[in-house]
């Protein structure tokens, strides 16, 4: 043993409230210094190299009563004590302690004493809310926008910026997103918060986290034992959903023990715990949308206008089921040697089935005249699909930390993959040219109408094609980190040095598998295809669209099928059009990441400084397919591309917090960042499609996108377990990547003159955004009213968001997924055990798509949302609760270019639940 480990000693232990349950962010500091920690999502803390003696240990906790302890350190020695604290009658005096002030209670104290700006959602906290997967639980918090499929909160935004901006990680490391459309953000829909302890929204990077998240990271932590004491939660659930009328239940469990208490770790050596989640639901969605508007003068006096050529409706009916599980083991060797080894698993299947009706009027061959818009030939398309979606996530972790003399090593290695298969086969119906006329083109419920009845004529229809749409996409990130921590003084004041390494290998490939992926059209006699021999529901839905209109006759989707597997002579497999899909669709990427730094923290009584710097090095390995075609579509070359480049980031990090008082306190930072383009916007791919006349070329000359960022905040904490705070941030993001769309003419690359008048979709590198905004935020239980009103809490938050960004030509753009205002309001009452809340969250407009200028723009509308829940807690054990999502039934809506151009509307009505929990 080195000779300073003789010498010195430290103090380990756990931070306890009365029941034996964790305390996470308390204060630990040694009375008459300013050598302090917080505790751990587990509860535990460390202070190291001690020289031998006499110590008093002051823990603080709000809500609790605070506490002092002697403790009297031998040289050479561990200690392991546990801090057991007491529940405060200070600011909660004639109050129950309910699950939403205990909630807001272990989220207060982890961010008050955290050395960065980051909000928490504890378990507790999540529970407060009737939202079932992560991104619905992000959505409470400031500066979070989040995207909606099939009705839940899927994908998530932070502070105005892309979604591949923010990294998405458990337990420290990032898990590959596995979107159709190569997207690095993972899709969260996927895991239940159920199966987690805590989230973390991390707004001012450190430079031991990962450099490459301009907007933040988001940290999913997955539950520890925590007591010597069995645990156990059961939740168990049913419900209703409205649009179809359908059931959903919900299922969860949680146990967790420690075992093998020894004196020198009365906290035991061993823990585990278990935990799972299990929900099942038939859901849906209605939805119109018109996503093609082309320009034309139809010479009535208006000039040019934007006339909607494709209009379709959509019924969906869903069978989604979401699985969760975590298993956690820690081990502890000696009071300063531990490991912890974490399996995590969640997967999300979505059985589908789609019926859509489609009206094509060419806008070339349409004229105006006594206020109808008429063409000879239009088509109909009467449709359905047939689709399942198994996505999936498997995480492994093996982590340990030790003490060597006064250093502390901790490190890992991490597995993460993703998977995300479909497998759908869409068969449609068409007509030939039929007369079609519109009379009005505004408003959210436009039609092509015809004397024919092209809507729900079956005659009018034959077989025509049947298109299978299957692509895996698949993620990997493999990790090993190492990093040592080194405590010392400055004077009377004490610091930290810490450093360290990782690598990191990030593989994400997407595929249609050759077997099973084919383009066949209808080749029998035409009276044998005819849709009346494949009639389904002669109303697929009366009540469409929230009764605003029918969708009328729908396809037999078995007999449709069933046709197909018992005349497969009747069609002819295009090996064209099938290489086409398999080849333009696929790419292999792989970035290798190695990064180190260097990181000081320092202790000025009441002023913390931390700095340091990251520095990144990536290289990155993309193979891709160029896929060429003539003008009829006919393959002409599909040729095997590499592209293969490195280059290194420089990251420097200054932050500070000072304690202005005892609960109030000022945060401020300087760092940088970058984020990586989207795989399908790096790989060196073509896809063409000339049924839409578009070409989307990847542009593998993109580079990351650079950010300085200014964040400035000051909190207040309040007695009663509130918070009122404010905060400011700026981001100057050079090199941001935007989507670009233009008429192609012929000149644009070789053999773009092959291709007249075909968009051209491909992402560059813009000049300089800057995003500006503000965040508010309040929490606070009303206990300063007189009686029952006791109960009131008030839960709130708001955040403005400005940008400015230069691309395509265009200047003082917003930067697409900023939306200028976001909030949320909750408010609850609880009395003697019985809680009711209500929740509101409001999501601004936002640039969804960039088009070449204003009017082309796909802006998603704002949106609100109220949800209802209520709890009576039986007894200390049982409580019994009942939920409402989405009461008001408010639609999705995205418009093109302006408010009267519908691109999308789509509703989900609401759902309700109720059931009961029980705790041990």
């Amino acid at each position: 043993m080195p000779a300073h480990a003789q010498t010195v000693g430290n103090i380990r232990g756990k931070v306890i409230d009365e029941r034996g349950g964790a305390l996470p962010g308390a204060s630990v500091k040694i009375k008459g210094t300013n050598k302090g920690v917080s505790t751990s999502t587990t509860g535990d803390f460390q202070l190291n190299d001690l020289k031998p003696g006499s110590y008093v240990i002051s823990v603080f906790y709000m809500g609790f009563d605070p506490v002092e302890t002697n403790i009297e350190l031998q040289a050479g020695q561990t200690l392991v004590r546990n801090i057991k604290l007491t529940g405060s009658t200070i600011g909660l005096k004639g109050v129950t302690v309910s699950a939403v002030i205990e909630g807001q209670q272990k989220a207060l104290n982890q961010q008050r004493n955290a050395d960065n700006i980051k909000q928490v959602i504890s378990a507790d906290l999540m529970s407060r809310f009737p939202d079932l997967n992560v991104a619905e639980s992000l959505q409470r918090l400031p500066g979070v926008t989040i995207g909606r499929e099939q009705g839940e909160g899927s994908t998530v935004q932070l502070r105005g910026t892309p979604g591949g901006y923010t990294n998405i990680n458990i337990n420290g490391e990032q898990i590959m997103g596995t979107q159709e459309e190569g997207q690095r953000n993972a899709q969260l829909d996927l895991i239940p918060a159920n199966v987690l302890s805590s989230m973390e929204v991390i707004k001012t990077l450190t430079p031991d986290l990962d450099g490459d998240a301009i907007a933040g990271a988001i940290n999913l932590k997955t539950p520890t034992a925590i007591s010597m004491k069995p645990q156990l939660s059961v939740d168990l659930g049913g419900g209703y959903n409205q649009l179809r009328n359908k059931a959903n239940g919900t299922g969860n469990i949680s146990v967790g023990r420690r075992f093998a208490a020894t004196e020198a770790l009365p906290n035991g050596k061993l823990g585990i715990t278990v935990t799972g989640s299990y929900y099942k639901t038939n859901n849906g969605y209605d939805e119109i949308n018109a996503q093609q508007w082309q320009l034309k003068d139809f010479e009535d006096g208006k000039g040019t206008i934007y006339f909607p050529t494709d209009i379709r409706l959509v019924y969906l009916e869903n069978e989604r089921t979401r699985m969760g599980a975590t298993t956690t083991i820690d081990y502890s060797f000696n009071p300063t040697t531990s490991i912890v080894a974490n399996v995590t698993f969640n997967s999300l299947d979505n059985d589908a089935t789609r019926y859509r009706k489609r009206t094509r009027m060419q806008t070339s061959r349409t004229e105006f005249a006594d206020g109808v818009y008429t063409t000879p030939r239009g088509r109909g398309y009467n449709e359905v699909l047939d689709r399942q979606m198994d996505n999936n996530n498997l995480n492994m972790s093996l982590e340990g930390e030790t003490m060597l003399g006064k250093v502390k090593l901790d490190g890992g290695i991490f597995f993460t993959t993703s998977r995300f298969d479909q497998e759908a086969y869409a068969y449609n119906y068409v007509t030939g040219n039929v007369p079609m006329t519109i009379s009005e083109i505004s408003g959210d419920y436009i039609q092509a109408t015809g004397e024919t009845d092209p809507k729900n004529n079956a005659s009018l229809y034959t077989y025509n094609t049947i298109e299978a749409n299957n692509f895996t996409t698949e993620g990997r990130n493999f990790v090993a980190r190492l990093n040592m921590t080194l405590p010392y003084k400055i004077g009377s004041n004490y610091a930290s040095f810490k450093m360290g390494v990782k690598t990191k290998r990030m593989h994400n490939k997407r595929f249609r598998p050759v077997s099973s992926t084919f383009v066949a059209n209808y080749a029998g006699a035409a009276e044998d295809g005819s849709l009346n021999n494949f009639r389904g529901d002669e109303e697929v839905s009366a009540d469409f669209l929230d009764n605003n209109l029918s969708f009328g006759l729908g396809v037999n989707k078995a007999a449709t099928m069933n046709f197909y597997a018992n005349n497969p002579g009747m069609f002819n497999t295009s090996t064209n059009l099938t290489q086409v899909s398999i080849d333009s669709y696929f790419y292999d990427a792989i970035e290798n990441v190695t990064a180190g730094y260097v990181m000081n923290r320092i202790q000025f009584n009441k002023f913390m400084l931390l700095g340091g710097l990251r520095v990144e090095r990536t290289g990155v390995d993309y193979d891709a397919k160029l896929v060429n075609q003539d003008a009829d579509g006919n393959l002409t070359s599909s040729v095997p591309v590499n592209s293969k480049y490195s280059y290194t980031k420089f990251l420097p990090n200054l932050q500070g917090k000072y304690d202005i008082a005892k609960n109030t306190v000022m945060r401020g930072a300087v760092s940088f960042g970058y984020s990586r383009p989207n795989f399908n916007d790096l790989v060196p791919s073509r896809v063409i499609s000339i049924l839409n006349a578009t070409l989307t070329d990847g542009n593998p000359d993109l580079e990351p996108a650079f950010a300085t960022n200014y964040d400035i905040s000051i909190e207040q904490y309040l007695s009663n377990l509130g918070i009122l705070s404010v905060g400011a941030f700026y981001k100057n993001v050079e090199k941001f990547q935007y989507n670009s769309v233009i008429t192609l003419t012929g000149n644009e690359f070789p053999g773009a003159d092959a291709y007249p008048d075909y968009l051209y979709y491909k992402t560059y590198n813009g000049d300089v955004a800057k995003v500006l905004g503000v965040e508010l935020n309040a929490q606070t239980n009303l206990t300063f009213l007189p009686g029952v009103l006791k109960g009131i809490s008030v839960y709130a938050n708001y955040t403005y968001t400005h940008s400015r960004a230069d691309a395509q030509n265009r200047k003082n753009l917003r930067l697409p997924g900023q939306a200028d205002h976001t909030a949320n309001g909750s408010l609850s009452y609880t009395l003697k055990g019985f809680t009711l809340q209500g929740n509101l969250n409001y999501n601004g407009a936002y640039t969804a798509t960039l088009g070449t200028d204003d009017a082309s723009d796909v802006v998603r509308a704002a949106r609100y949302q109220l949800d209802v829940n209520a709890s009576y807690r039986i007894n200390k054990r049982m409580t019994i609760y009942a939920e409402g999502v989405n009461l008001t039934n408010q639609p999705q809506v995205e418009y093109f270019g302006e408010r009267s151009r519908i691109y999308s509307k789509t509703f989900y009505d609401f759902s309700v639940r109720a059931g009961f929990k029980y705790r041990y």
